[in-house]
C-alpha cells in the first residue's frame, strides 16, 4: 500500500487515501506471518495477542486478519490487501 494523499471525511475526520497494486496470492498469511510483517515495520499488537490490530507511536493498523493479508506469489512476502489505517 502506498499512501496517495489526505482528506477529511462527512465527520472532519482525517483520512488516508491509498493506493495498492494489484497481488497475486499463493496463499493466505498466517498469523505469525502478519505478527512478524508488523513487528518489522515498528508495530505491536494492541489486542491480546490475537493479531488483528496493531499499533506504533504514531499509526494504529486494523483489521489485520489473514483474510486481508497474503503472501505474495512473486515475492513469497506477506502483504496486506485490506486494512484500516488510523492515526494514533
Amino acid at each position: 500500500m502506498n499512501v496517495f494523499g489526505f482528506t477529511r471525511d462527512s465527520d472532519g475526520l482525517l483520512r488516508i487515501i491509498l493506493t495498492q497494486p494489484y497481488v497475486r496470492c499463493l496463499r493466505l498469511a498466517t498469523k505469525e506471518e502478519i505478527d512478524r510483517l508488523v513487528l518489522e515495520k515498528g508495530f505491536r499488537d494492541n489486542w491480546s495477542g490475537q493479531g488483528v490490530n496493531y499499533i506504533s507511536e504514531r499509526i494504529a493498523l486494523e483489521d489485520m486478519h489473514p483474510a486481508n493479508v497474503f503472501i505474495d506469489e512473486v515475492s513469497g512476502r506477506a502483504i496486506c490487501i485490506d486494512c484500516i489505517v488510523k492515526f494514533v
